[in-house]
């Protein structure tokens, strides 16, 4: 299969041996403006096959390398180094389980799960697990800096833009609307088409969302709860500590990078905040306890029963 040059010197996205990116996405693109002005499918690929090659889909999608996703099957996994995986801890794939990622010239290229080591059993109750590979991915598969611990713990990214993922591989944006030390919560956009925004569901578990900073994308949550989505946030300080030291342990050759969130991601975040309806207010950092719930409303007799959201939560969460 034959890309246009231009294409593969701007897009065709590589991590070497320490897990350090290398091209950048696309010098200059913003998720908020991808957002508003993306025309056509989200979706990720116009053909797939997990025992064979496959075509990404080339309108606006392929201007973000999701290579180092693995979209073979719903309990997905995503590369922080070439080794090192992460998944959701309650959606895990098992030792012995075959993961495949496909490069951007639509390559396959196959690993099996080694270890699984699930950051609750180290002692920090979280929705995270990592995966140990089998041997290295290569450098034309994707492997994902986690955000640059700040001093606000996040405050400042609420409001921001966020690309999701889910199991039937297209991608939506909704936006960041709370962080609570190692906890992210995502809401819907409402200025975006219906189209634009996913209600998450069972199935969904463990799928990255990312922010766009310098020109890469980040990763900052897998998704625990469903509806707008919550879960791990990768760039809690906390959270990098453990994997860190988790990653010394499977394969100390190995770590992942951080990088700074940019001046444009923290003015679009500004702007989300502003831009939210009163009804739906945004607070930015930590959000205070929370208080007891009120006593639920009874119904009217005959009156039919309100459904339940479905949300996805680990046991014993």
């Amino acid at each position: 299969m034959r890309w246009p040059t231009l294409t593969l010197c701007l897009c065709l996205i590589s991590c070497s041996a320490t897990g350090r990116g290398g091209a950048l996405h696309h010098p200059g693109l913003r998720l908020a403006e991808l957002a508003r002005e993306a025309d056509g499918s989200g979706a990720l690929f116009t053909s797939y096959r997990s025992d064979g090659p496959v075509r990404w889909n080339q309108s606006w999608p392929w201007k973000l390398d999701l290579s180092g996703v693995a979209w073979d099957k719903p309990n997905t996994a995503t590369a922080i180094t070439p080794r090192h995986v992460v998944m959701a801890a309650h959606f895990i794939r098992k030792p012995g389980h075959e993961l495949v990622f496909h490069d951007r010239t639509g390559r396959r290229h196959a690993r099996l799960v080694e270890t699984v080591v699930k950051l609750r059993d180290r002692g920090l109750p979280s929705d995270v697990a990592i995966g140990l590979l089998d041997q290295p991915l290569p450098a034309s598969v994707r492997c994902y800096p986690l955000p640059e611990p700040a001093a606000d713990e996040g405050a400042s990214l609420v409001g921001a833009t966020v690309l999701v993922t889910e199991q039937k591989r297209a991608l939506y944006f909704h936006r960041v609307a709370g962080i609570r030390r190692n906890h992210f919560r995502m809401s819907f956009d409402r200025e975006l088409p219906e189209t634009r925004r996913k209600a998450l569901i069972v199935g969904d578990s463990g799928h990255p969302s990312f922010i766009l900073s310098r020109g890469e994308l980040l990763l900052v949550e897998t998704h625990t709860g469903g509806g707008g989505g919550s879960g791990p946030f990768y760039g809690s300080a906390e959270i990098q500590a453990k994997l860190r030291e988790v990653l010394r342990e499977l394969d100390p050759a190995h770590t992942f990078r951080t990088v700074g969130v940019d001046r444009t991601t923290l003015d679009d975040a500004a702007d989300g905040r502003a831009s939210t309806p009163p009804s739906q207010p945004v607070t930015p950092g930590p959000s205070p306890s929370p208080a007891t719930p009120p006593a639920p409303a009874v119904p009217a007799p005959g009156a039919p029963r309100q459904p339940r959201p479905r949300v996805v939560r680990p046991p014993g969460d």
